[in-house]
């Protein structure tokens, strides 16, 4: 699949996170003990609560690929069910944090605040490095579990500013430092987690994916020299992936060749933006505003042809809303040894005939299939044909000599 790798480091970045936080939470808690600072205490209580957030996550995209009768399209949306968990989890950590602080019994000092306060810069660097890394990822993998755990390590970061305004503002004097630090975190906190939980209500509601996704895929598709429009273009999220349904207008006759085209088109596609986990294209042909007819003659130029390889001269007609045009062509197929039906089935395609016509009965049943396949009528003429004065028309593409 063409986003297995973006899964697996998705995967390997929240294993990371929940064990360095895991880590931290532990140091935090001991130091706490230690220190007998209730809020380092706290912090490392609300520490232990994003690891068991980042383990949701981790497990939903975990098994988010998995595939059944049930579910064949896989369970991705456990990804944004997680992140609209953990975004959830986050909004309430802010709240505690505003609460103990506000309504609640204060921040009681450690016993050793010098060393707390460095316990604590160091703890924040740790957490500041692997955020930053972290985001990069997130943003490159476009993953929202990735998304909801590193507004996670901000909510840490911002009970770390707290521990730290509260012991600075504690050792300076400084009137309002520790609240004014909440206010400001607690702000942070509550943005990221409501971008967290906006971006996976959307997916969970089907909503269609970013103005971005669809620019891009537009602009790739559109740039396909033989693709005339996109119609119907839908983009539908999940998770970390994307699932597109388009119709496409293609400038070509040939059934065969559409169908390979648009396989194509969506292989490349999905090489092209990784997190497109399926691709599902129709194929309509470009609406001819005019009709071709190429009707097969005898030397003669008015008996209708015996032999559908073996014509002589083909009269194609051209007619339209507006216009009726009509030219003649000698067939240099007619004297070949092999492959004179094939190599006429192919001027005809190239020159973009709708219909042919030749005397009933001398057109073999596996050429009227080839014709109907390659989308070309067959309609059987008398031996009596109208016959217009020679026209002069549109010179059709390749081939043949004009008499």
């Amino acid at each position: 699949m063409a986003t297995a790798s973006a899964l697996a480091q998705t995967r390997r970045w929240l294993l990371i996170s929940t064990l360095l936080n895991a880590v931290l939470a532990m140091f935090k808690l001991a130091w706490g003990l230690f220190s007998g600072s209730t809020v380092v205490l706290a912090d490392a209580i609300h520490s232990f609560t994003d690891v068991l957030g980042a383990l949701l996550v981790y497990g939903a995209v975990r098994f988010s690929t998995r595939r059944s009768r049930r579910f064949p399209l896989g369970m991705y949306k456990l990804e944004d069910m997680a992140a609209l968990l953990g975004g959830l989890a986050v909004l309430f950590a802010g709240y505690e944090v505003l609460r103990s602080v506000f309504f609640g019994s204060g921040v009681t000092n450690a016993s050793v605040p010098f060393a707390t306060l460095g316990f604590m810069a160091l703890v924040l660097w740790v957490q500041t490095v692997f955020y930053v890394r972290e985001k990069r990822a997130a943003a490159c993998l476009n993953s929202p579990g990735l998304n909801s755990d590193v507004v996670n390590w901000l909510g840490d970061m911002g009970a770390g500013l707290v521990v730290m305004a509260g012991i600075g503002g504690h050792l300076l004097g400084v009137p309002y430092a520790q609240e004014v630090a909440v206010v400001v975190i607690a702000a942070m906190i509550f943005y990221g987690a409501y971008e967290v939980i906006r971006d996976s209500l959307f997916s969970l509601l089907d909503a269609s994916a970013t103005s971005n996704d669809r620019e891009e895929i537009q602009r790739y598709l559109s740039s396909h020299p033989a693709l005339e429009e996109v119609r119907d273009l839908y983009i539908r999220s999940a998770g970390s992936v994307l699932f597109v349904r388009a119709t496409l207008v293609l400038d070509v006759q040939s059934f065969n060749k559409a169908h390979q085209l648009v396989d194509d088109i969506a292989e490349q596609l999905k090489q092209k933006i990784p997190r497109i986990e399926e691709v599902t294209l129709h194929y309509e042909p470009v609406h001819q505003r005019y009709k071709r007819i190429a009707t097969l003659f005898e030397a003669d130029r008015k008996t209708p042809a015996h032999h559908f390889g073996k014509a002589r001269y083909i009269r194609l007609e051209e007619s339209s809303a507006e216009d009726r045009t009509q030219s003649w062509y000698s067939n240099p197929f007619s004297e070949g040894e092999h492959g004179r039906a094939m190599k006429l089935i192919a001027w005809l395609l190239r020159n973009r005939v709708n219909e042919v016509r030749l005397l009933p009965g001398k057109i073999p049943d596996t050429l009227v299939e080839i014709l109907e396949t390659v989308e070309i009528d067959y309609r059987p003429v008398t031996e009596s044909v109208a016959l217009t004065k020679n026209g002069i028309g549109r010179t059709p593409e390749g081939g043949m000599q004009r008499e």
